[in-house]
């Protein structure tokens, strides 16, 4: 995605709309992605990223360090190599960067065992955060358990049924979610529509029939991220929820 396309897309997204740079790949490897998140926060978005760094250099972090992102989460290495992150000179300087760069609401996170270079840089151990299979999408790992179908009115941990944490594809297209890396559920584009008729369309309309009716095979209802409406609908839960969505925020974009 160029960053002429992506200031077109992004004219049609409302104000008070978080958009999250992450997604389905990796947001650096778009050379694009810095001058991106410039433009995003001087039009007045919630900004959040999810990153590994790769793609990225010190001067990417001293462009964007003062940002007031609502998250910067940095996915870290392993040794186990589920993250096949290269650690060489130029990612543990940017690395270190980040640490003290000072970026707000900034964390890190790995799927293993941290290599020492890395856990060094960081001067800190990380809790090891369980791998997901993407709504069934992820199949080629043995160790990570396959999700059930979920039967009966379920809702998104994340967005309830209004499913408007959607992924922003490099050809303007509209992905359900960050769970769908079968491109199962196309909303619509942003290059040839606007934001309002993703959610009226009829990819939407069987989806959300889909969250009440299960005799509609969505993804949702293979999610780790989904819930019986009766257990969202609890108390204690619904204030979970709340404050998941809150830090996560409503739809947005993903560049490639």
């Amino acid at each position: 995605m160029t960053l002429d396309m992506y200031k077109k897309i992004l004219s049609k997204i409302p104000a008070g709309t978080g958009i999250d740079f992450s997604g389905m790949a990796e947001p650096w490897l778009n050379p694009d992605c810095t001058e991106m998140i410039l433009h995003t926060d001087e039009r007045g978005y919630e900004i959040a990223v999810f990153t590994t760094a790769v793609g990225m250099n010190v001067s990417d972090v001293e462009k964007i360090k003062s940002i007031p992102f609502s998250h910067f989460k940095v996915h870290l290495p392993d040794t186990e190599r589920y993250s096949k992150i290269e650690i060489d000179d130029p990612y543990l300087e940017t690395l270190a960067a980040i640490v003290r760069s000072g970026i707000r609401n900034c964390d890190f996170m790995t799927m293993g065992t941290l290599p020492p270079s890395v856990r060094k840089v960081i001067g800190k151990s990380i809790k090891r955060t369980k791998m997901m299979a993407r709504a069934g999408n992820l199949t080629d790992k043995t160790d990570v358990p396959q999700p059930g179908r979920l039967a009966g009115p379920i809702r998104c941990r994340s967005c309830g049924d209004s499913l408007n944490h959607n992924v922003l594809l490099p050809n303007g297209d509209v992905a359900l979610c960050c769970m769908d890396y079968g491109l199962q559920h196309i909303l619509g584009s942003l290059l040839q529509d606007n934001y309002a008729s993703l959610f009226h369309g009829d990819a939407f309309k069987r989806l959300q029939q889909g969250l009440d009716d299960d005799s509609f095979d969505i993804l949702c209802r293979y999610c780790d991220n989904a819930s019986p409406l009766d257990e969202y609908n609890r108390p204690e839960e619904k204030s979970r929820f709340k404050k998941l969505r809150g830090s996560l925020r409503k739809i947005v974009s993903r560049e490639k």
